[in-house]
């Protein structure tokens, strides 16, 4: 299956559902550090710029559209401004213009998979989730589901909660197995015992009480305890004393900042994803947690994929 990501980031989507059997064919993406990595990871796969300047009927064929429009409008995190006209989250209709766009010039694709903060399902006391199914029906949607989400169950040591939309647009099809199924346990859950991957990852929900589940920036950025050195050593180094070239975790009190190889793996990315620009030069730290911050897990995108593989 041929997948078009739109809003890329620094393609944590694309990983994913290239992992399940998916090939990426086309990426969107504005912010030149993001668009450096692209190039870097996907040296063959054509981009474009400002999704506002794409048109749809420019990109190649493809079975899915993907995407993780804006959340700052959406999230509990910032204002709340929510999904409309003018707004970094209202780049939702930016991407149903050019589905629409695709669909107009004999290129429809089957599927949308649209993934978000929590936030969005309570914003504008529900009515901006309401504006996300409209706009798929409209654009003739046969099946729409949808589900939050929880990426420390999916293998990576981290509470991150996002909704999944996944619209089928075939209209041939008829109604079959749910894509995202309710179960008891996913593939991926941590066992009942709080493990020490869970004692991290109800670190990285809360920071210093700076930041909560829905907040993409301050989970990428924020401190965490020292006391957990030796713990996030073993964990993310595989028994190595150092991280990230040399930066030593040691025990005992005090507080420091993840490092963007650590936030990389609490994403499920490969090691230094973000670190090297297609020109070979090294990206700042600062521009590396904002891409994580803003980026996808993987592993949970991995498994949206393979419902979707299964379901076709």
């Amino acid at each position: 299956m041929k997948v078009i990501s739109l809003f890329s980031g620094v393609g944590g989507f694309d990983l994913g559902l290239d992992c399940a059997g998916m090939e990426t064919v086309a990426q969107v993406e504005w912010d030149k550090w993001c668009l450096s990595v692209l190039r870097r990871r996907w040296p063959s796969v054509p981009k474009w710029g400002d999704i506002s300047n794409v048109h749809g009927s420019d990109l190649p064929r493809a079975d899915v559209v993907s995407f993780g429009s804006p959340c700052q409008d959406l999230s509990i995190a910032g204002q709340r401004a929510g999904l409309k006209e003018g707004t970094r989250s209202g780049l939702f209709l930016e991407a149903t213009r050019v589905v629409k766009e695709m669909q107009d010039a004999g290129n429809p694709p089957r599927w949308i998979i649209w993934e978000n903060v929590a936030g969005a399902l309570s914003s504008s006391k529900g009515r901006d989730f309401g504006t996300v199914l409209d706009k798929l029906a409209q654009l003739g949607a046969v099946d729409i589901q949808w589900r939050v989400l929880d990426a420390r169950f999916f293998g990576v040591p981290q509470q991150r909660r996002r909704v999944f939309v996944v619209a089928r647009l075939d209209p041939g099809a008829r109604g079959g197995r749910a894509v995202l199924p309710v179960s008891p346990r996913l593939p991926g859950d941590s066992p009942a015992s709080r493990s020490p991957e869970e004692e991290v990852a109800a670190l990285t929900a809360n920071g210093v009480g700076t930041c909560g589940a829905d907040d993409n920036q301050a989970q990428a950025g924020h401190l965490i305890p020292d006391y957990v050195g030796s713990l996030t050593t073993r964990m993310l180094a595989y028994g190595s004393p150092e991280v990230d070239g040399g930066h030593y975790l040691p025990d005992g009190p005090g507080v420091r900042r993840l490092t963007p190889l650590e936030c990389e793996r609490l994403m499920g990315w490969p090691d230094d994803h973000t670190r090297w620009a297609d020109d070979d030069s090294e990206i700042a730290d600062s521009h590396r947690y904002r891409m994580c911050g803003n980026g996808v897990a993987s592993p949970v995108a991995q498994w949206v994929g393979e419902q979707i593989v299964h379901a076709c």
